[in-house]
């Protein structure tokens, strides 16, 4: 992992806990995708994938259909290891203009 996609998994993690979502996870990795993030956001487990873009709006648009399957294949794989069945799939995107998180995003 670049050092930059560190640093901004680890401002996620503050940006999150000053909003109430609390971490449970980091890096979860399954045979084909990576889960960035994995969080509890009141009832619902948040499997966060951060993205870091100079601009607004460019990280998030870089989750694409490929992506996208990646992290479901990787989701089944947590459900069936932890019973867990109450998901939803976030994006929270760093930019220059600071984190947007986008709840329930596909």
């Amino acid at each position: 992992m670049k050092i930059k996609g560190v640093w901004a998994e680890l401002a996620a993690v503050r940006y999150l806990r000053r909003m109430n979502v609390r971490v449970i996870r980091t890096r979860y990795r399954a045979r084909g995708g990576e889960i960035d993030l994995i969080a509890r956001d009141g009832a619902v487990t948040a499997l966060i994938e951060v993205k870091s873009a100079p601009r607004l709006g460019e990280g998030a648009a870089r989750v694409d259909t490929v992506k996208r399957a990646r992290l479901r294949k990787a989701a089944e794989q947590y459900m069936r290891e932890t019973g867990e069945t109450n998901i939803r799939f976030d994006i929270l995107e760093e930019s220059d203009a600071g984190f947007r998180y986008i709840r329930g995003a596909f």
